[in-house]
């Protein structure tokens, strides 16, 4: 992974642009070749959190969306995407904004927090660092770390393993929450939806151990200790069913080549038609819901899209629309995982209780009219409730890259029942195959001699049943 001389966040974005973020860095250092040298920890970390933006809602989210069937690839090189063909010169731009934007920005943050005594601002960035890097080894399995964003020492870092990267996220994720402190001295600078809120930060801290131990007991099939684990994090996670804990990308302005929310930007100023929701799984799997005479996901569908246009959603009120805020962490996230640790681990009863919670949330915040299951109901008897579950987690990550780390988790076993009785299993849009992992980059196939061979688009990461 050699670093870029001279690197500026315009010059690294995609032929698919995401131009109207170009500006979203303004003001702030995002260039990891400047010196840090005088600069104070809240002038840097805005500037890490505008490229974990790049990289959290561009992209991979997009790539993410196509192959857990919850965006289709229309037009032009999104139609392949979609269709599976896609090579490493199509992720030569998302792995520097990771590494070389983010990464490297946020341990500048962590240094200069740390001498300056800003223990709340330096927990800030850990908390971020690993949920950006669980995040990476999520899509791409084997990737450096711990000898990443060290360019005077390790021109050419080594590759760690994926379960290694994992056990470093949990690592810094501990340190970051060490660091936060219980007083009511907000951060320097935050530029996302927790406005220095210490609180939530140490609540997304622990939603986001949940999530990655989650992602590492698929290795294990979910052990009743690691189901455990994932409980103990969710207790202490984001969990407020009306949306106040939420950790949001804002778009307070939505002006284009300023903080548009990316999606619109790409998909009604950048690159209008490329992508749409013609052809989706979630669509109908969402509107089939109500058949169980409990669900009813109208206010989610309505968000995020104009079903009838097979479109999404990019009017005032919509998910997509140009100050549209980009979730990090939900409560429903937190809530759904502590759920299926529940089923897994056969309290059916703790995790009827959260799946509702779930639904409150849904309700909330969308503006669903879902009524609670009851245990006496069909979708959550023993042998169907942790299907529900994931059907649900499935329906609550739209548009994350979560979404495509939930369906490879599961084996891409999503799934509904439409009005006839016949059951849609979710399977491969193009061949036999599901996608499991994205490409090493051709800019780290030409400059790191230590990249592994590079796997087949096919082959599980370690996480998901691979070596």
């Amino acid at each position: 992974m050699k670093r870029v001389s001279k690197y500026v966040i315009a010059a690294m974005l995609f032929g698919v642009v995401l131009a109207g973020c170009k500006s979203f860095t303004k003001g702030y250092d995002s260039n990891p070749d400047a010196s840090t040298s005088g600069a104070s920890a809240s002038y840097l970390f805005p500037g890490a959190q505008a490229s974990f933006d790049l990289f959290q809602e561009g992209f991979p989210s997009m790539l993410s969306a196509l192959w857990a069937q919850q965006a289709t690839g229309a037009a032009s090189q999104f139609t392949g995407y979609y269709n599976y063909t896609i090579t490493s010169q199509d992720f030569q731009n998302d792995w520097p904004i990771a590494y070389d934007n983010v990464l490297y920005n946020l341990r500048a943050t962590e240094k200069v927090a740390n001498a300056a005594g800003e223990s709340n601002l330096e927990g800030a960035a850990k908390i971020v660092e690993g949920t950006l890097m669980g995040t990476v080894a999520d899509l791409w399995g084997d990737v450096p770390y711990s000898q990443a964003a060290q360019p005077s020492v390790y021109l050419h870092p080594k590759y760690d393993k994926q379960d290694s990267v994992y056990t470093q996220v949990q690592a810094v994720l501990d340190a970051g929450i060490a660091e936060i402190t219980s007083d009511n001295n907000p951060l320097s600078a935050d530029i996302f939806s927790s406005a220095g809120d210490q609180h939530i930060w140490l609540a997304a801290a622990h939603s986001a151990k949940a999530r990655f131990l989650m992602h590492a007991a698929r290795h294990d099939n979910y052990t009743p200790s690691e189901m455990q684990a994932v409980i103990a994090q969710c207790q202490a996670g984001i969990l407020a069913t009306d949306g106040s804990q939420d950790m949001m990308f804002t778009h307070a302005q939505g002006v284009y080549n300023g903080d548009m929310n990316i999606w619109c930007s790409f998909i009604d100023y950048d690159r209008g038609g490329y992508m749409d929701a013609s052809e989706t799984f979630i669509i109908p799997m969402m509107q089939a819901a109500s058949l169980d005479g409990k669900t009813n996901y109208t206010g989610q569908l309505d968000y995020y899209f104009i079903p009838a246009d097979g479109a999404f959603n990019d009017g005032a009120h919509g998910a997509f629309s140009e100050t549209s805020p980009y979730p990090i962490f939900r409560a429903s996230e937190t809530r759904l995982l502590w759920a299926e640790a529940a089923a897994r681990s056969g309290d059916n009863v703790t995790a009827l209780e959260q799946l509702n919670f779930a639904r409150e949330y849904n309700n909330k915040v969308f503006g669903d009219s879902s009524v609670a299951y009851a245990a006496t109901d069909p979708a959550v008897s023993s042998a169907n409730i942790l299907q529900t579950i994931i059907n649900t987690e499935y329906i609550s990550l739209m548009s994350q890259i979560e979404a495509f780390s939930l369906v490879r988790r599961v084996g891409y076993n999503i799934q509904y029942t439409d009005s006839t009785g016949a059951v849609h299993k979710m399977a491969p849009i193009h061949g036999s195959q599901f996608p499991q992992r994205f490409f090493y980059p051709i800019n780290e196939v030409n400059t790191n001699p230590n990249m592994p061979t590079q796997p087949s688009l096919f082959t599980p990461t370690w996480a998901n049943g691979g070596q």
